[in-house]
């Protein structure tokens, strides 16, 4: 089975049930100097342990996820470096639960613009993102400590219930 997926653009509304936006805030700067303009906190990553970074090289390919990922202990910071991604999510149904499966009637695209960042509630379904158009690379962050159900180093994809492909565009 299919289900078609519209990539939305990036709204602090849109993106609300599944983590917070980081970007320029339509208020003016909190601090100026000549030829610089600084918003300081605009947007908090809920740590206890030191944060870990890694870059993603995400190439073009079938804009199709069949197995997401999440992380119910941690947040986790995405920023595009050079172009736009496309970031999948699914909707957490129970954080408790050691078995949940992504549902694939939760799934929603977003368009990441360069200069834009999200950081992904924990709980959140979350496939590595996709390119827009041409090759793109981002960073991510996130605590460097084991998730409550285990290591996601290990082998953290799960697919949706009843094998359902999702396509999105």
């Amino acid at each position: 089975m299919e289900r078609k997926v519209l990539i939305e653009d990036l709204t602090e509304q849109a993106f609300a049930p599944y983590g917070k936006v980081v970007d320029l805030p339509a208020a003016g700067p909190s601090k100026t100097g000549e030829g610089w303009d600084c918003w300081s906190y605009i947007q908090m990553l809920d740590v206890s342990e030191p944060i870990g970074f890694g870059l993603v090289v995400t190439r073009r390919r079938e804009f199709t996820v069949t197995a997401m990922e999440r992380h119910v202990s941690r947040e986790e910071l995405l920023l595009t470096f050079d172009r736009e991604i496309v970031q999948p999510v699914a909707a957490c149904l129970d954080i408790d639960d050691p078995d949940e499966r992504p549902d694939p009637s939760t799934v929603k695209c977003f368009r990441i613009k360069p200069g834009q960042a999200i950081v992904i509630h924990r709980g959140v379904w979350h496939s590595p993102a996709y390119p827009a158009s041409d090759d793109a690379r981002y960073l991510f962050g996130i605590e460097k400590k084991k998730d409550k159900f285990g290591d996601e180093m290990i082998n953290p994809w799960v697919d949706f219930a009843g094998g359902v492909t999702v396509r999105f565009e």
